[in-house]
């Protein structure tokens, strides 16, 4: 039941601090996983910092470009299989003021990065998902997106904005089983500190494997709070 074997993953996100607790899980449940990137450095040392394992394939890709998400979908077809499960773990934490104060440039590039990436990979890796058996799409959602923090303005909106991706995905699939994971901070490899409470980047990545299996398969159109083992 919580086997991965035989099953094709993306992560992307992959490569950074929550993203590489949610590869290695994925890895250890038998589960070939594919990494996107825009630097072949980073992929170069996420594969390293794993000890090289078999399971993992790195593919230089800009899913946040026009088309990126495209040509990451026809390579991974290509190159690894069709596709199982999806964890989209991308986005980046923004705390530089009150939203009245945010340039629109600034604004763009953050909503870009944050929240239209999401759509894109959406878009793109939803459909490919329909006809596999227990299919999966995890999104991970910062918990701003329900508990605001004065300064955090732009964490808060487009953590807002995945939720409602999640929320309009998972009643127009009814073939995919589309979650988010909902985080508040984590303890990870640039973060090795913090409160017990807090999850670690490997406990994160447990549940969202555990997600992935056949266990999980009655978990649908859910914002989940990973437990704290």
């Amino acid at each position: 039941m919580t086997d991965l074997s035989g099953r094709v993953a993306l992560v992307a996100g992959g490569a950074g601090a929550i993203g590489e607790g949610v590869v290695r899980a994925f890895l250890t449940l038998g589960a070939r996983v594919v990494v996107p990137s825009r630097q072949a450095e980073h992929l170069a040392s996420l594969r390293e910092r794993l000890g090289h394992p078999h399971g993992l394939h790195g593919l230089v890709n800009d899913i946040a470009s026009p088309g990126g998400a495209e040509l990451l979908a026809a390579a991974v077809a290509e190159n690894v299989g069709p596709l199982d499960a999806v964890v989209a773990a991308v986005g980046s934490w923004w705390q530089d003021g009150p939203l009245v104060e945010v340039d629109p440039s600034e604004w763009t590039r953050v909503l870009n990065a944050n929240l239209t990436t999401h759509f894109l990979l959406a878009r793109t890796l939803v459909p490919s998902l329909r006809d596999r058996p227990n299919s999966s799409y995890q999104m991970v959602i910062g918990d701003t997106a329900e508990s605001p923090m004065a300064g955090a303005s732009l964490s808060t909106v487009t953590a807002a904005g995945v939720l409602g991706l999640l929320r309009a995905q998972s009643v127009e699939e009814p073939t995919v089983r589309i979650n988010g994971l909902y985080l508040g901070p984590v303890i990870t490899r640039s973060r090795p500190k913090g409160p017990p409470e807090w999850l670690t980047a490997d406990e994160v990545g447990d549940y969202a494997a555990w997600l992935a299996t056949e266990a999980a398969a009655d978990i649908r159109g859910q914002l989940l709070r990973p437990p704290k083992p």
